[in-house]
């Protein structure tokens, strides 16, 4: 059994990480099939968007392999830990939007995973948490990082400091997950997010996205600088004279990325 499955599943690139019987936890072996899928589908035009699940019923991924952990030595676990940030890291530069896909538990660094996508989706059964914290240590491939900037310092730092479990319900209500749907619909449902992202150039989204992430660590004024560099090089773009001709003809521009 390979520890990832890759489907192309129309305008998007599924990954399904297949350790179902270890909760999908992360073996460096997946991080690194991760990592690659990731980076390979960056220059692709016909992929529109990434959908990163679990398989199995049980979770989206229970975190860090901790039976591989057990036999590392201190370099080891560090460069563990360093193989999921470079992959969130990979996520997070990467043109494409990448959603992550949540039924079941989301745990460690498999909730470190997640919280590097650009949108993610949960089925009614999902959990979160960072177990992390009762073993004597705390997420270490930038979770620290993430969770203040999408739920904010002070309930990042409670659901750090209690190590406690969230739910569905909860992840939409603090914004930790943007859509919540049933368990069947969870993959199909991430697809069609995928999909309504076609009505948008892909050259304009990822410029979008490049200018979000770069911005956050500046000061407005530097970062609307940045926002303009990057805006006004759209204005050269095949893409954005179809986008213009499309409007004043009266019909759905066919993007191209160029």
């Amino acid at each position: 059994m390979t520890p990832m499955n890759v489907e192309r599943r129309g305008s998007a690139l599924l990954l399904t990480m297949n350790r179902p019987e270890a909760m999908n936890a992360l073996s460096s072996a997946l991080v690194l099939e991760l990592l690659s899928a990731v980076e390979a589908a960056a220059d692709r035009r016909d992929i529109r968007g990434i959908v990163i699940t679990g398989a199995g019923d049980k979770a989206f991924s229970a975190g860090t392999d901790l039976k591989e952990r057990r036999t590392l030595d201190e370099a080891g676990k560090a460069a563990q830990s360093r193989s999921l940030l470079t992959l969130s890291t990979a996520i997070r530069g990467n043109p494409k939007p990448v959603i992550a896909a949540i039924g079941g538990w989301c745990l460690g660094g498999g909730f470190e995973l997640a919280l590097a996508c650009d949108l993610r989706i949960a089925s009614e059964d999902a959990r979160f948490a960072f177990p992390e914290m009762t073993l004597g240590a705390y997420p270490g491939s930038g979770g620290a990082a993430t969770l203040p900037r999408i739920v904010g310092f002070a309930r990042a730092k409670e659901i750090f400091f209690t190590a406690r479990q969230l739910d569905a319900a909860e992840a939409l209500r603090v914004g930790l997950v943007e859509r919540l749907v049933g368990r069947p619909a969870l993959i199909e449902s991430a697809l069609a997010w995928v999909a309504e992202m076609e009505a948008t150039s892909p050259l304009a989204l990822a410029a979008l996205k490049r200018s979000m992430h770069e911005g956050m660590a500046m000061s407005v004024e530097e970062a609307s600088e940045l926002d303009q560099s990057i805006r006004r090089a759209l204005d050269a773009t095949a893409d954005y004279q179809e986008g213009l001709r499309a409007y004043f003809e009266k019909r759905k521009p066919v993007f191209r990325g160029e």
